[in-house]
């Protein structure tokens, strides 16, 4: 992993980031503890910087060619492409994730996985993002979001618009800086 990529990110865009560092493997195997190696559909990766994440689902055996990422900086993207070449990297912002789903032809999830920084964002947008990934996420699949404060970043209003129910996962302390891992189940 590139580091000094990384860095020159977060000094461009500190708040696109949400961390001064990759995240660990740690944290990795914290945020996919809960998903199945052996999906049926699709699973959604927002944000997956320099494929941390995505690293730890590749070791836990979810195929490659199962991952669909959504990532906003095009040197991540690139990154990412040459790294995972069977997965679907999508340049692009999360703010129109529906339309840029749509554009594919993908309309359904069996998991989301979100590295992006929801506290960083206004009230307004965060609902927006969540209200979308729900509305993308199939009954019975989870949306797993990292946050680096005690409290789960998915809006209370998007988890009880859509029935659904929080779990707290636990703190990655083996992480800079400690995260904490927050699953929300579609019913």
């Amino acid at each position: 992993m590139s580091y000094s990529l990384w860095f020159k990110n977060y000094v461009r865009h500190p708040l696109q980031l949400g961390a001064l560092f990759p995240s660990s493997s740690y944290l990795g195997s914290l945020m996919i503890s809960h998903i199945k190696s052996d999906l049926d559909g699709k699973l959604l990766e927002l944000g997956p910087g320099t494929g941390s994440f995505t690293r730890a689902m590749i070791d836990k055996g979810i195929p490659e060619e199962k991952l669909v990422m959504i990532e906003q900086s095009k040197d991540f993207v690139k990154l990412l492409s040459e790294s995972f070449p069977k997965a679907n990297v999508i340049c692009g912002d999360v703010k129109q994730l529906t339309g840029l789903l749509k554009e594919l032809g993908l309309y359904q999830f069996d998991e989301i996985v979100s590295g992006i920084p929801l506290n960083a964002m206004s009230v307004s947008l965060r609902n927006t993002i969540c209200d979308e990934a729900f509305n993308l996420l199939r009954p019975g699949g989870s949306f797993v979001q990292v946050s680096y404060l005690p409290r789960c970043s998915v809006p209370a209003d998007v988890i009880k618009a859509h029935s659904a129910k929080k779990i707290y996962c636990g703190i990655s302390l083996r992480n800079l800086p400690p995260a904490f891992v927050w699953r929300v189940e579609r019913q």
